[in-house]
């Protein structure tokens, strides 16, 4: 065995595949028997979404624990350590209970790959199989899943849901789901399972024709942001938050607050609302204001349009894809008008670049470009130049921050956005701690 700390159990995560050459569910099924069927007998929320699913896993989570559950969470990626992925209760695994979990996905695969050799499992499959084995055994009244990519061939897709859950569906990952965005929402509708309810937030209509046929094939009950329920911004807080007032068929709830800022925040709590009212209506549970109000002020999520400097004010917000960095730009114009603001972005060279700088360009009095660190998939400054040669880069972000803040006045604003990983490095030099490999 060659799991016997947590360092050990990391490094034999990260040392399976990334990626398999065939898309199914067949390995991930293969490892779930052997470890007992740990995903069945589970309540789950199962989310997928282009952009806001992340935020949206923490409202709901929230919002299930002020109720008074023991709630499951699993997100991707971590910003400062590994076991950030898995929690209870916001509580992430604990080290030895992590190490014991993979110590019994390496007992099962050397067991299968004794009896069939090409067995393999990815790095997303093992640490899938650790989650659901994980929260089996603490016994989770729930948990709220957050899909890795698309949803159909998605490791975490051998679940059936409560409710399933769809955020957003835009151009993103098109190697592996597809070109179009009616192609992209096929294998997000994947996670859809027969007569359990579907929430989806504001999508294009190509996406949402693809999702509302999907939903009317397999007899699921539909809720549609915009159509079936809503929110509205009706202030913005001055302790870094948005007032919001939300509406479905059953429900008028006022005064709600989130610590979160960006209009597209307006739009995730409306869909975590209307999420969590549904599950309290299967579950027979009556609908409490202050339980609501509760959790939603706890809903905090890192590198999300985080304030995490005054004077000046400095803002980390992990936009990776073009639809991301349209609601940055749409946040950043309505919430900060008239202000000089200085833009530090860096994202994965697979990323539509071409689609990011040109509104970034726009909006920014200074862009500064750099390279995203410890990651082979980053873009570099040859494939920046290619789409605009006159934007400046420097590919070493601790002196790219460095320069940009050498010309900054505490009324600019500056907004670090980009890859996560970028956020994640940079969130930690500020907050000094120290990033897991």
């Amino acid at each position: 065995m060659t799991v016997t700390d947590y360092q050990s159990a990391l490094a034999y995560i990260h040392s399976r595949p990334r990626l398999h050459k065939e898309a199914n569910l067949n390995r991930i099924g293969a490892l779930l028997d052997a470890l007992g069927c740990p995903q069945e007998g589970q309540q789950f929320i199962h989310v997928t979404g282009t952009n806001g699913k992340g935020s949206v896993v923490k409202m709901v989570t929230c919002l299930l624990e002020a109720t008074g559950l023991n709630v499951g969470r699993f997100t991707s990626p971590f910003i400062t350590r590994f076991n950030e992925r898995i929690a209870i209760n916001q509580t992430p695994i604990p080290d030895a209970q992590l190490v014991a979990e993979v110590q019994k996905i390496e007992q099962q695969v050397s067991r299968l790959q004794a009896a069939d050799p090409e067995f393999a499992v990815t790095e997303f499959e093992t640490i899938t199989a650790v989650m659901f084995d994980y929260f089996k055994q603490q016994a989770v009244d729930i948990a709220v899943i957050e899909v890795g990519i698309g949803g159909l061939y998605d490791s975490t897709n051998v679940l059936t849901p409560q409710i399933a859950v769809i955020t957003s569906v835009g151009l993103d990952h098109q190697n592996l789901l597809g070109p179009t965005l009616g192609a992209i929402a096929t294998h997000k509708a994947g996670i859809i399972k027969g007569h359990h309810p579907v929430v989806i937030g504001r999508l294009p209509s190509e996406a949402q024709a693809v999702i509302t046929e999907t939903a009317k094939r397999l007899a699921s009950p539909l809720a549609i942001n915009g159509v079936d329920f809503e929110a509205r911004l009706t202030k913005t807080l001055p302790t870094w938050g948005q007032q919001l007032i939300f509406s479905n068929q059953a429900n008028r709830l006022q005064q709600l607050q989130i610590p979160l800022m960006g209009d597209y925040q307006i739009q995730n709590a409306a869909v975590a609302l209307q999420t969590y009212l549904t599950y309290l209506a299967q579950q027979h549970l009556p609908v409490d204001i202050l339980t609501i109000k509760r959790g939603l002020k706890q809903a905090t999520w890192p590198g999300r349009f985080e304030k995490i400097n005054d004077e000046p004010l400095i803002i980390l917000d992990g936009a990776h894809n073009p639809e991301g960095i349209a609601e940055l730009v749409k946040t950043i114009r309505h919430q900060f008008k008239g202000r000089d603001i200085r833009l530090l972005f860096g994202a994965l060279g697979d990323k539509n670049l071409a689609q990011m700088l040109p509104p970034l360009k726009k909006v920014a009095s200074t862009l500064l470009l750099t390279t995203v660190p410890d990651n082979p998939r980053a873009a570099t400054p040859e494939q920046y130049a290619q789409v605009d040669s006159e934007i400046a880069i420097e590919p070493d972000w601790p002196v790219a921050l460095t320069r940009i803040l050498a010309d900054i006045s505490t009324d600019d604003v500056l907004v670090i956005t980009g890859s996560l990983y970028l956020i994640s490095a940079i969130r930690s030099y500020f907050k000094g701690e120290t990033i897991d490999d």
